[in-house]
């Protein structure tokens, strides 16, 4: 499943982890789809990736997030956010308390994960990489989300 994904992403974590002195641990929701098959082409494909793993150290969970292809673009940020919270809940529990939420991707991402930094009094850095500023905020909805997000960035 796209090996190169986000891999900008992975780099800088593990250079902080490895230089910073920091720990980290990642959320990065998946969408959910019930079949792994290979005629069910993307689809099947992220049904593949599994609820946890380990990348040189770094824990991800990977929560799902039902995706409705189409129709479902206004709603990606609360069904992201919806899917976290309880993961977000239990590292809190757990003693893991993030320092930080670090978002990749205003929309939707940045928004669920505002919503997130807001519900739990969390520090918020989101970093755009270019159609979701360029092109998403052509929706209306969307581009209010996005305005709520920018606010929401820890300054």
């Amino acid at each position: 499943m796209q090996p190169n994904h986000g891999v900008f992403v992975e780099n800088r974590l593990r250079h902080l982890v490895g230089h910073g002195g920091i720990r980290a641990g990642v959320l990065a929701p998946v969408p959910w789809f019930p079949f792994t098959g290979e005629h069910f082409g993307r689809y099947g494909e992220l049904a593949k990736v599994p609820l946890r793993e380990n990348r040189f150290g770094i824990a991800i969970d990977h929560p799902r997030y039902p995706m409705l292809p189409k129709i479902g673009m206004a709603l990606q940020p609360w069904l992201l956010y919806r899917a976290m919270v309880p993961h977000l809940r239990r590292m809190i529990a757990l003693g893991r308390r993030p320092d930080l939420i670090d978002a990749h991707y205003v929309y939707p991402d940045g928004v669920a994960a505002a919503l997130l930094a807001r519900r739990f009094g969390l520090p918020l850095a989101i970093t755009a990489r270019g159609t979701d500023l360029n092109l998403i905020p052509q929706h209306p909805l969307a581009r209010r989300w996005i305005r709520f997000a920018i606010r929401e960035a820890s300054g």
